[in-house]
């Protein structure tokens, strides 16, 4: 594979419990089912250090990214609707998961969360605390909006898309990193032409793409 793992010193692995679960988490779960129609694996990481456990959650979806982003767009699929007969409500992702850290007395926290479709993975990791559930309708709603520049237009779907990737000017790659500057700046994409796999990295300010090499974390 073109890419290298760097293991997050914000995220030690030290003193981690992998087989572990927390209160509330099947409600969470169906909840999750029920918004994004997928089967939902979890794994929780207990850290022993801080009293704090971390989600990696895999959303396994029977249908396409394309179709996915349309029901998104109606506002019938992910739970992020905040519009029922004129009036708001609080998206029912947001409720749970903050059903969820009310349970678990506020130490639970998305670590990462990979959507899977038939065509493609968007993989979403933490860059600072709370960044997953609060950035994750936005990052659909990206995905939505650049969907013609990811998929080179309209031409080829990435296997897997990594949201997001950082510039690191030390080492002049693109690197994966807790950072400050979000998550729509860049994202690292993969393609496969049958004779490798291409590494490329688009730009969400320039609406360009273009290879590099980039980093992931563990």
């Amino acid at each position: 594979m073109p890419f290298q793992k760097k293991v997050n010193p914000n995220f030690p692995l030290d003193g981690l419990k992998a087989f572990v679960t927390a209160d509330g988490l099947d409600d969470f779960i169906k909840v999750l089912e029920k918004d994004f129609y997928a089967e939902v694996k979890v794994q929780c990481h207990y850290h022993t250090s801080n009293g704090k456990t971390d989600l990696i959650l895999n959303l396994y979806c029977n249908f396409g990214l394309t179709e996915s982003l349309h029901h998104f767009n109606k506002g019938n699929w992910g739970g992020f609707s905040c519009d029922v007969e004129g009036e708001k409500r609080i998206p029912s992702f947001d409720a749970a998961f903050q059903k969820l850290s009310d349970d678990n007395n506020n130490s639970i926290d998305i670590a990462e969360l990979s959507l899977h479709f038939r065509d493609t993975s968007i993989v979403v990791s933490r860059i600072s605390e709370y960044s997953i559930p609060e950035q994750l309708a936005a990052i659909i709603f990206k995905t939505s909006a650049h969907f013609v520049y990811l998929t080179k237009g309209l031409t080829e779907m990435p296997y897997e898309i990594f949201v997001p990737v950082f510039e690191d000017h030390t080492r002049s790659v693109l690197a994966l990193e807790k950072s400050k500057k979000g998550y729509f700046e860049y994202w690292g994409l993969y393609f496969d032409d049958d004779l490798q796999h291409d590494v490329i990295v688009y730009n969400l300010k320039t609406k360009q793409l273009r290879k590099e090499d980039f980093f992931l974390l563990d």
